[in-house]
């Protein structure tokens, strides 16, 4: 995820081997609405994990060790035995929730967004058990379902992205859970495997990303 002026020049980089481009005006777009800026073909570039030459490689290996707590299975891998492959799959745009501004009315916050782009890559580990269910950034991580996760965006049901969500909300206290179910993250993922399902199924329309 990254600010539209810094992601201008990296979408320049990669828009040469795109699919479907469909250049977008920021006032086209609505708020938590993201759009299809481009494609990339499934028979694109596939990037080992580690491999420091590639953009898109290092990002998803630092977000693997400083987040998802592979640093040791990252250190340990190497391109001859990498943890897995990575590939972009499509850049989408729009306008995301920040925060809530306070005003007059307590009860009446102002919703901010941003302008982002969203880069949407696809991520395949040969190995998931590297990816630890608690780490120093997030705890009880889990792995769900396709169709759980999109019904979690289509009705912002947390449950559905995390079945301990509401374990967890019921141990704490109301001040100590933050969640957010709108963000355009959550929509580019659920997109990206929107995509690959319907290039699975072979429908009308379907295209291989």
């Amino acid at each position: 995820m990254l600010p539209l002026e810094f992601a201008r020049c990296y979408f320049d980089s990669i828009a040469e081997s795109a699919l479907d481009l469909a250049p977008i005006h920021l006032t086209e777009l609505r708020a938590d609405d993201l759009r299809t800026v481009a494609r990339f073909p499934d028979t694109g570039a596939r990037n080992v994990i580690p491999d420091p030459s590639s953009a898109l490689s290092f990002l998803v290996g630092d977000l693997l060790a400083r987040k998802l707590g592979c640093e040791a299975a990252m250190e340990a891998a190497s391109r001859e035995k990498p943890l897995g492959t990575c590939r972009f799959s499509m850049v989408g745009a729009g306008f995301s929730y920040v925060a809530d501004r306070p005003t007059a009315d307590p009860e009446s916050p102002e919703p901010l967004y941003e302008p982002l782009l969203m880069f949407g890559a696809i991520l395949e580990i040969d190995d998931p058990t590297v990816i630890p269910e608690h780490t120093s950034s997030y705890k009880d991580l889990c792995w769900t379902a396709p169709g759980d996760y999109a019904e979690g965006v289509r009705t912002k049901r947390i449950e559905s992205f995390n079945p301990k969500f509401l374990d967890l909300a019921d141990e704490a206290d109301s001040d100590t859970v933050t969640v957010c179910a709108r963000g355009l993250c959550l929509q580019t993922t659920h997109k990206v495997l929107a995509d690959l399902g319907s290039a699975a199924d072979g429908s009308a329309g379907g295209t291989s990303v």
